[in-house]
């Protein structure tokens, strides 16, 4: 008899230089991150998510001196949870769907909260942590992933 713990989280994380291109490299991680662990269409809505939280981060830090933080965690059920953290200390608020048409920007906590189960902002001492959370396919409602708290993942190169 094994007495061996069962694995039930998949943490990881991966800080980005604050430009344009992070973007694509953001999606890759959240890509590679959620792999196996999800289905295909769950797994787009989160690539989607993290292609809009990054490009704020990106937006709205300083560029060539910022940085942001993608942090993902996976639970054995398929619930996800994704972070982006910035060195922004001003919270987002999502746009309606009245917004201006001809606007080219403003939409992407819009779409986070249509894709995502759920989303929020939290403060950080260094700015600010924007989350979104994707319930697991294989059982309804959130699991440990989705309850985790800020900050509590391990790093991945």
């Amino acid at each position: 008899m094994s007495s061996r713990p069962e694995s039930k989280m998949n943490h990881l994380e991966r800080t980005f230089e604050s430009t344009p291109q992070s973007v694509q490299e953001a999606r890759g991680f959240v890509t590679f991150a959620v792999g196996c662990h999800v289905d295909t269409a769950r797994s787009d809505d989160i690539r989607s998510c993290v292609s809009e939280l990054a490009s704020n981060a990106v937006l709205h830090t300083e560029a060539g001196a910022g940085r942001y933080t993608v942090k993902i965690c996976v639970d054995r059920h398929g619930c996800v949870r994704l972070e982006v953290h910035d060195q922004d200390h001003v919270a987002p608020e999502a746009s309606t769907e009245n917004s201006d048409r001809d606007s080219t920007n403003g939409r992407g906590l819009f779409i986070v909260e249509h894709l995502s189960d759920t989303w929020g902002v939290e403060k950080s001492p260094t700015g600010k942590i924007v989350w979104s959370q994707f319930a697991g396919e294989t059982h309804a409602g959130m699991h440990n992933a989705c309850e985790s708290s800020p900050g509590d993942t391990a790093a991945a190169a």
